[in-house]
This record gives C-alpha cells, sequence and structure tokens, in this order.
C-alpha cells in the first residue's frame, strides 16, 4: 500500500523535529529526509553553512552525504560544471516543440521577451520539459488512444505526475509565488484527496 501524502507529511514533520535546532527553521519537507539521514557532524556542518550564506541545499546534502567532513567554504563554493562536448540535445527536438515551449514560457512569464522564452526552450535546463512535449505530441497521435485500457493507464500517469508537481510546489513558497504572479492558472488536483 502506498503511502498518502498527509502520513507523508507527518513522518517528514517528525523527522524535522529531530534535526538540531539551528537546521530546523532552515530545512523544507521535501530535503528533511536526506538532512536527517546525515551524521550528526555533517548536520552540524550544513548548520555553519546555511548561516554562512548556504543556497543550494541539496547539492550540499550530497556532498555531505559523500564527505561528511565537507568543508563550509567547500559547501559554499559550487561545483564548475563540465563544458558539453556535443551539440545542445534541443537540437535533437523538432522545431514545434521548441515554439510551443516557448509559448508556454511566455504564458507563465508575460513580461519575458519572445527572444528570451526562445533562448530558455531551447537551454539545457530545459531539456526534461521537451522530452515531456515530444511525449505528448507522441501520445495524442496515438492509434490506441481511444482504447480504454490504454487511456485509463496514461490518464493515471497524467493524474499521478500532476499531483508529484503539485506536491513540489506546496512546499516551495517561491514557486506559489510564481504561480501567483503568473496568468498560468494554480488549481491544486483533488484526486489524491479522493484516492486517500
Amino acid at each position: 500500500m502506498s503511502e498518502t501524502y498527509q502520513s507523508k507529511r507527518e513522518r517528514w514533520q517528525r523527522l524535522l523535529e529531530t534535526l538540531p535546532v539551528g537546521l530546523r527553521e532552515q530545512v523544507s519537507l521535501r530535503n528533511v529526509e536526506a538532512v536527517a539521514a546525515l551524521p550528526p557532524q555533517a548536520q552540524e556542518r550544513l548548520g555553519e553553512a546555511i548561516q554562512a550564506g548556504l543556497k543550494r541545499l541539496p547539492r550540499a546534502v550530497e556532498q555531505l552525504r559523500v564527505n561528511p567532513n565537507t568543508s563550509v567554504a567547500d559547501l559554499l563554493i559550487p561545483p564548475v560544471q563540465p563544458e558539453p562536448e556535443s551539440p545542445s540535445p534541443a537540437a535533437d527536438f523538432p522545431q514545434h516543440i521548441q515554439n510551443e515551449l516557448a509559448d508556454l514560457i511566455q504564458l507563465c512569464f508575460p513580461d519575458m521577451p519572445r527572444m528570451s522564452a526562445e533562448a530558455l526552450a531551447n537551454a539545457d535546463v530545459m531539456d526534461v520539459a521537451r522530452t515531456v512535449a515530444q511525449a505528448h505530441h507522441q501520445l495524442f497521435k496515438s492509434n490506441h488512444l481511444r482504447t480504454d485500457f490504454v487511456v485509463m493507464v496514461l490518464y493515471g500517469l497524467m493524474r499521478q505526475s500532476l499531483e508529484s508537481l503539485e506536491e513540489v510546489i506546496e512546499q516551495t513558497p517561491a514557486l506559489l509565488q510564481a504561480f501567483n504572479q503568473s496568468s498560468l492558472p494554480w488549481k491544486p488536483n483533488d484526486w489524491r484527496k479522493q484516492n486517500a
């Protein structure tokens, strides 16, 4: 039986209470499991790094998981990103996918100039969005889209994805603020409550 969102949230809250006082107010629920799994020495080092201005908690937690003795200075310095050796993966996607993403970016961020939206649509950070957009196009071209078991399973997958995204949004104040400032509607999914 899968864990409901409410029970998961309660478990995360209990874990949060086990953290050192200095970390409790700094760690979001989505990161609490990873932080709680760190040894006490690494948790203390993480607290020091946060007080020193750490902004990227997941990367620092991973670094401390690998080496609990990582210095605060090393936690504050982001790792150097290797230069890509091959052309951008965006080149592998059809132009209509790039255009669709640029349109969506401008819908979400109406003040963004078109040239900036197109550049963002082609950026590596949007690889997953391009892949999903291409999968959606393939989905609606399928000859099996009118088959009941195919549609039911696809619909279930989409709802699960939406539920997971909503959890991330609900746990991230900056994302909630972005939705409130966007023309993209924020309407949480009630499906998970029906099946809880």
